[in-house]
């Protein structure tokens, strides 16, 4: 009789497992949860190859929940996610010096790194939250002695980040062992600055300045529209505009007919698949509305603002009763990667879909609340340094 020869389960072979596994949903408990299962599919889910490609195959990270905070050292993390995969505040806790004068500033997340500046400490934090307080790259200002003055003077800094490994459009996932680029810009009384700061080297670029006519301070966290960083200034300036390629800064006017008197009617957008500059302005006349603007070039080669047909109407997406006692609402965050606008409002915080105008709730709290939400999104993957509570503490 001839042998017949054994062909093994197919959760047997680890390559088909491996594949199953990979279609697993990208939310913060699968992959931890499935490493619960036995000794062998934690063995696959650990394997960093196998993070690249899951990584690889969903493309953007989910969101995971917002960093909320003054200035000062009062920064909270907002989850946004149902449970199992909702985050506790905790888990994010952002680092800070003991000392009490010693406090760092929020001012963003991008590529699932975070950013906080420390003023009177001239200093910048770049902190993967995900890993917590083992992977933290702190960058003194530059100690070149030609800089000094600027350095020390009693401007607030803007930093921003920037993995600079694209691969799958920094779907990669652990941007923080990949190099990265820190972006610091001021805003003083004639001039603006920017500096660039390369992990690869640990070396500060040269000081970047152009002349400013606006005397207004920067508002709000730059936005990333391909290599460029843009910061909106407060009521009556324009946008800063710097290239991080051509090492380049300028400022861009805003479009003539905007009359806006507060930094929280207006937000840069990283507009459609173009990637071009756009523009979202908050009208609070009797029927609240977004008119949005995008930068175009015109035939004559001339890049100018457009006001788009596109009009968000609020009344007609949010309760109604967010407008009975006031018509006030607030733009205080927006994901660059999403194309969404956080809108504060008497009712709660919500999250605003530009192209498809659906919303959904972040949290809901009064009084109305003119903090900036930081929007984070990442991957967790199974061996990360999370601690969930659900996890075999015997791994």
């Amino acid at each position: 009789m001839s042998r017949r020869l054994s062909t093994p389960a197919p959760l047997d072979d680890d390559d088909l497992l491996g594949e199953i596994l990979l279609r697993l949903p990208p939310q913060p408990s699968s992959l931890p949860r499935a490493s619960l299962v036995c000794a062998r599919w934690r063995s696959v889910l650990s394997d960093p190859q196998f993070h690249g490609r899951f990584r690889k195959r969903h493309g953007k990270p989910p969101l995971l929940g917002f960093f909320t905070g003054d200035v000062g050292r009062r920064h909270v993390f907002t989850p946004v996610l149902d449970s199992p995969d909702r985050i506790p505040a905790a888990r994010f806790s952002v680092p800070w010096s003991r000392k009490g004068y010693d406090c760092w500033d929020f001012r963003g997340c991008r590529h699932g790194l975070a950013v906080l500046v420390n003023d009177r400490g001239r200093g910048v934090v770049v902190w993967d939250p995900v890993t917590g307080q083992h992977r933290r790259h702190r960058v003194p200002f530059s100690p070149n002695p030609r800089y000094g003055s600027i350095w020390q003077s009693s401007w607030h800094w803007h930093p921003a980040v920037m993995c600079t490994n694209a691969e799958h459009g920094h779907a990669h996932g652990d941007c923080f062992s990949s190099p990265f680029k820190l972006v610091l810009m001021c805003k003083g009384p004639t001039h603006a600055f920017a500096c660039v700061y390369n992990s690869v080297s640990g070396v500060w670029g040269n000081i970047i300045s152009t002349a400013t006519t606006s005397s207004s301070i920067l508002s709000r966290p730059g936005i990333l529209v391909g290599n460029a960083l843009h910061w909106l200034f407060r009521a009556g300036g324009g946008v800063l505009v710097f290239d991080t390629e051509k090492q380049s800064l300028g400022v861009i006017d805003k479009p003539a007919d905007i009359n806006v008197t507060d930094c929280w009617s207006c937000q840069l957008l990283r507009t459609g698949d173009d990637g071009n500059l756009g523009l979202a302005v908050l009208s609070k006349d009797s029927k609240p509305s977004i008119q949005l603007w995008k930068r175009q070039s015109q035939s004559s080669g001339v890049v100018k603002w457009v006001l788009l047909q596109k009009t968000i109407q609020l009344e007609g997406l949010f309760e109604s009763r967010m407008f009975s006692a006031s018509r006030n609402a607030l733009m205080v965050g927006y994901d660059e990667d999403s194309n969404e606008i956080v809108l504060s409002t008497y009712v709660g915080v919500f999250i605003l879909q530009i192209e498809s105008k659906l919303f959904r709730t972040v949290s809901k709290r009064l009084p109305l609340d003119d903090k900036m939400f930081y929007p984070y999104k990442n991957f967790y993957t199974a061996g990360r340094e999370v601690g969930w509570k659900w996890v075999n503490p015997e791994l």
